[in-house]
């Protein structure tokens, strides 16, 4: 029951976020009216928001009639995108399993990219893991309701096949636990996984 509500948490939380995410990438009237295109510029850049983002902006805005203060905008990104485009922030972007839009400009990419390639292996694997884990025991608990000796023994089979994959799914996540303790390492960076 525990595994059930960690999976119902886990979607309605993303489910929040895609709300939040569409939300923040259109402005009604009065916001374009308002808006302060420096410091939405930065504040899209310090959330990984793509260079194109501004796009998004000029089209809600648009529909009002309303101009967007391009210069302005990108300004303020430039500045906010080097908030996020840092080796710590890949790493916790990864480890949270984050989207990353490719929108570090090149002389910030590498750093920020090869920090979230290694957290976010770790964290692709460690999920793995846990669905696997929840597809064993929900065998297991097939396997004790199960009646008939054919069930079981098919039942069964699925078992020792699952088995079998979460070991191999544990070897992955403790291989992306040695990547990323040697990176973090490597890098003489400070972070948790």
């Amino acid at each position: 029951m525990s595994n059930h509500l960690s999976l119902l948490r886990a979607l309605a939380s993303a489910c929040m976020g895609l709300v939040m995410l569409t939300s923040c990438a259109t402005l009604n009237q009065e916001e374009c009216l308002n808006a302060n295109w420096f410091e939405l510029g930065q504040q899209d850049g310090a959330a990984g928001r793509a260079q194109t983002h501004v796009n998004e902006h000029r089209s809600a805005c648009g529909e009002h009639g309303l101009p967007v203060d391009e210069p302005q905008w990108r300004t303020g990104w430039e500045q906010g995108i080097r908030l996020y485009c840092t080796p710590e922030n890949g790493l916790q972007q990864g480890r949270q399993g984050s989207y990353y839009a490719n929108s570090c400009p090149i002389e910030l990419a590498t750093g920020f990219e090869a920090a979230y390639s290694v957290a976010k292996a770790l964290h692709d694997a460690r999920m793995s893991r846990e669905t696997l884990q929840r597809e064993l025991d929900s065998l297991e608990t097939s396997l004790r309701d199960a009646q008939k000796p054919e069930d079981r023994q098919r039942i069964e089979r699925d078992i020792s096949d699952k088995r079998a994959y979460l070991r191999t799914a544990e070897r992955r996540v403790w291989d992306a636990e040695g990547d990323y303790d040697i990176y973090v390492s490597s890098q003489g960076l400070m972070s948790r996984r």
